[in-house]
């Protein structure tokens, strides 16, 4: 007979100190001859640096799925760097009582409780400074409902090999006549902020597939430098996510202009995450065919950028029961109860072009700023 070994390798990550352990089963596998083969030894180790998050500054590693007390030590040092700050970014210090929130920045950060402190700051500052994009910040808003349903962002139903989150953004489908670079990023905000509220997504960060093909000249001439600036300022520097890697397929000549505007406000670590691809062939070396639509060649089923749109429109019936507004989160300023009027339009959502609305009209005017 054959015998099958199977060591288990595990971490306990509650102890004080990490401790080792080694579980072994063993079984016998009868072979067709009946004779006595070597054996065959199977070693499992289940630390995972992928799921696992990292404390601080020494070297532990704990699973997400847990909540080791150096949690708790990092909120109570990082509440203690907010209480006794006097930067005018954190004049409001309301976010104090909220460990959920707080903690999206110390994932962000890998509970480097000093870095996640500069980056909460940075976050309070850029909300400051660029009010007008985050009013009444819903999926209410007429335009950002056409981003989204026009897959801006979509959201694959699985994760990739490492636990992450996949973004996909089909720039064929954009119609800048609709919607501008602008209502884009205020979509992409709001859907980064209900994928926060999952702690894994916090740990594991984001992959985002960007398919340039079919982009044509004439809407290549709307990637507006100053927008991809705030846009690459915001997401890489000022809010708690983590992009690990960032896939561009099918860019075209025409697009080295707009490419170049990016690469100069990259940060080198960003810059080696940017992923190029000719063809479908090594994106599928990135990440398993299994997790992508057939739109990228993957054995998924196609890419329908309804279905986050719908989740988004759930959520934010559940949100309703929100009592007091935490105006920290860039989605709670202002609560719907029902859609404001000037979405519907005999039971369905509409554009409604040229709406009386104050938040639209400041938009439109930081578009005609930029």
């Amino acid at each position: 007979t054959h015998r099958l070994i199977i060591n288990l390798t595990y971490y306990a990550p509650q102890q004080k100190e990490q401790k080792k352990v080694v579980k072994s089963w063993s079984c016998p596998l009868h072979t067709e001859s009946g004779e006595m083969s070597e054996y065959f030894e199977f070693q499992w180790d289940m630390r995972s640096k992928i799921s696992d998050v990292r404390v601080g500054g020494n070297k532990k590693y704990y699973n997400v799925c847990n909540e080791p007390t150096e949690w708790n030590q990092a909120l109570f040092r990082i509440k203690e760097l907010i209480g006794a700050s006097m930067d005018y970014a954190l004049k409001d210090k309301s976010c104090y009582h909220d460990n959920d929130f707080l903690l999206r920045f110390l994932f962000a950060r890998k509970f480097d409780v000093d870095e996640a402190f500069r980056l909460i700051v940075r976050y309070f500052a850029y909300l400051q400074k660029n009010q007008a994009i985050f009013q009444r910040l819903s999926v209410f808003d007429e335009s950002v409902q056409l981003a989204l349903r026009d897959g801006f962002p979509g959201i694959l139903p699985e994760r990739d090999r490492r636990g992450r989150k996949v973004l996909v953004f089909f720039t064929a489908n954009w119609d800048p006549a609709l919607y501008s670079l602008l209502t884009v990023y205020r979509a992409m905000l709001l859907s980064l902020e209900k994928l926060l509220e999952d702690k894994q997504n916090q740990a594991n960060g984001f992959v985002a597939i960007v398919d340039w093909s079919n982009l044509t000249l004439q809407k290549s001439s709307h990637l507006n430098p100053k927008i991809l600036k705030l846009m690459i300022e915001g997401l890489q520097d000022c809010f708690p996510v983590q992009f690990k890697a960032i896939h561009f397929i099918g860019q075209t000549w025409y697009l080295e202009a707009a490419m170049a505007v990016i690469r100069q406000f990259l940060k080198e670590k960003t810059r080696s995450r940017i992923k190029l691809h000719s063809n479908l062939s090594t994106l599928h070396e990135c990440i398993a065919r299994d997790v992508l639509p057939t739109e990228l060649g993957g054995e998924a089923p196609p890419f329908n950028p309804l279905e986050w749109y719908h989740t988004l429109l759930a959520s934010s019936q559940e949100n309703t029961n929100i009592s007091q507004p935490r105006s920290y989160y860039i989605t709670q300023a202002t609560v719907y109860s029902t859609p404001p009027p000037s979405c519907i339009k005999n039971g369905n959502s509409v554009a409604k072009k040229g709406a009386n609305d104050p938040a639209r009209n400041s938009l439109l005017s930081l578009d005609d700023d930029l």
